[in-house]
């Protein structure tokens, strides 16, 4: 009789404990969109994409706090090409992978009117490529100020 009564408090006790929580809330900062896409056209077996690796972690890091989306477009076999065509589509730069489909290229693409600005590669250094997309978005928010009303 006591051991039904400890099994039933205890049975009691597990289904009204709160759930755990799996997942926390993550404090987002900042607002508004990217203006620049950082496009790397990947695969898993490319020489160059693995060489562009840490480029390209460089990159990220020196450019973490302008307005820059880096997005990885991997064509490592049709699965993975399937979802790099939906999230080429889904930014507005499908034309753009289908006209630059080798790996090892890096698409420097204007996230508002989706031109592609520039192609770079493993030849090109971190700080290269930090400084075209600093000028790219140097060049944005001249335009933005010229167009902004006095």
């Amino acid at each position: 009789m006591l051991t039904r009564f400890v099994f039933a408090v205890t049975a009691l006790a597990f289904l009204l404990a709160p759930a755990p929580t799996l997942a926390a809330a993550v404090p987002v900062e900042g607002e508004g969109g990217p203006e620049l896409y950082v496009a790397k056209v990947h695969a898993d077996w490319c020489g160059s994409c693995q060489t562009l690796v840490p480029i390209l972690e460089e990159v990220r890091a020196a450019v973490a706090d302008e307005p820059v989306l880096f997005v990885q477009l991997d064509v490592t076999d049709s699965t993975r090409t399937a979802q790099a065509r939906l999230l080429a589509a889904a930014l507005g730069v499908e034309e753009h992978l289908k006209a630059n489909n080798k790996t090892g290229l890096v698409l420097l693409i204007d996230a508002g009117d989706k031109s592609l600005l520039e192609t770079v590669t493993k030849k090109n250094t971190a700080a290269e490529i930090v400084g075209k997309i600093e000028e790219r978005l140097a060049a944005a928010q001249a335009r933005r100020d010229e167009s902004a009303p006095e």
